[in-house]
């Protein structure tokens, strides 16, 4: 079983105070988790991060649109002799690293190391 389908039997009790049980309300709703979820990430060493936007996945998917247009035009610009294919390379890789950065922010399970 994987860990989220082992049944969840043991309780833990824990009080706090209205202010700090608004602020973990919160903290789980932007992360798109329940409070149990979210204490038992932290609880495992988890960085919680806010759960991307909409526009997030519509930016990744204009990203990727770009990276492959690029990827066209260096082709086509190699073939007849236009551009340098090292520069254009160089660009589509930028592309990548940008959309690498986009993704780790937003990874779900983020660690503290």
């Amino acid at each position: 079983m994987t860990k989220n389908k082992i049944k969840k039997t043991a309780k833990i009790n824990l009080r706090v105070t209205p202010e700090e049980y608004i602020s973990i309300k919160k903290k789980a709703k932007k992360a798109g988790l329940s409070t149990s979820e979210l204490i038992r990430r932290l609880l495992d060493g988890e960085t919680i991060v806010e759960a991307p936007s909409v526009d997030f996945y519509e930016m990744i998917r204009e990203i990727k649109r770009v990276g492959s247009n690029l990827n066209q035009v260096q082709h086509k610009l190699n073939a007849v002799g236009i551009a340098h294919p090292l520069e254009l390379k160089r660009c589509a890789n930028r592309i990548l690293e940008v959309m690498n950065m986009l993704y780790e922010t937003y990874r779900p399970g983020k660690r503290n190391n």
